[in-house]
């Protein structure tokens, strides 16, 4: 059932990205490929007017409402100075008490049907194969090894820049929440072309994935068996402890509040009132 469930959003996802060409116009493209950095954000959820007011409300997000070129509504996620951070659909939800609301990112790499066939290789799966997604990039969504989604993304049209500053609401990190966290780096190595550098954290083993020197995701054991593996979406704010108040005033809840024992009490893990997992971090200074 999951699944069947993936391959219908995903592929409206990924159909969505293919809008007008002034999507990008005060969002800064780099010249050369950002290899290893995700790059594009969707959040898929069954309550999108909810997401809009919690996200705008949190982060001071505001969004532009747009039309898939098959038809049907997108919305794109709009930041500070109007750059484009991402988007967000809607999918209805089936009933079933599958709690699919989620954040999917997407990895840029050099050959996205190469990334393809090394997840297969490696025992992962694909939910949505290679293809054109209009005229701005090859895109494709797999499921890893271990059953965490994430996409992989070939932009015609250059990458997002890093941005110089950042701003609340910014996406500041991605950490993959790993049944295994050995497998998983070795999983990533090859299908995304990741250098691997390992530390100890937390009274644990903390992979940094890199490309071309520049540290983009990072990969971690899961807190326990009831966590399914999964990508974990961080983002900006100015103090995590307050905004994870603000979250749950807001109808989200906080899944867990930041801690002294983690991270020197800088991350703070919550759901919005639809249900998709995200991080909160404090902006670097």
């Amino acid at each position: 059932m999951i699944k069947q469930l993936f391959t219908v959003f995903v592929a409206l996802s990924l159909a969505a990205c293919a809008t007008t060409e002034d999507v990008f116009e005060n969002t800064p493209l780099s010249d050369a490929p950002l290899h290893g950095k995700f790059v594009w954000h969707d959040l898929v959820t069954d309550d999108i007017d909810a997401a809009k007011a919690f996200y705008g409300s949190l982060f001071g997000w505001s969004f532009r409402d747009t039309q898939r070129p098959e038809g049907g509504p997108y919305t794109l996620v709009v930041g500070a100075g109007g750059r484009i951070l991402g988007g967000m659909i809607e999918v209805e939800d089936p009933g079933n008490g599958v709690d699919y609301s989620r954040w999917l990112g997407y990895i840029s790499v050099p050959d996205v049907d190469a990334s393809a066939a090394a997840v297969t290789r490696l025992g992962g799966a694909m939910v949505v194969a290679p293809r054109e997604v209009g005229s701005f990039a090859r895109a494709a969504v797999a499921r890893d090894a271990q059953g965490a989604v994430v996409g992989f993304l070939d932009s015609h049209v250059g990458d997002p820049q890093d941005p110089p500053t950042q701003h609340v609401g910014d996406v500041t990190w991605n950490e993959l929440l790993a049944a295994n966290d050995v497998s998983a780096s070795a999983f990533y190595l090859e299908a995304a072309g990741y250098e691997v550098t390992t530390t100890w954290r937390n009274g644990g083993e903390y992979h940094t994935l890199n490309r071309g020197g520049v540290a983009r995701a990072g990969i971690q054991d899961r807190p326990n068996d009831q966590v399914s593996p999964l990508w974990l979406t961080h983002f900006a704010v100015v103090d995590p402890a307050s905004a994870a108040s603000k979250a749950a005033s807001l109808g989200g809840n906080v899944v867990m509040a930041p801690s002294a024992k983690v991270r020197d009490g800088n991350l703070a893990i919550i759901t919005d009132p639809t249900g998709a997992v995200l991080a909160l971090g404090p902006l670097d200074k």
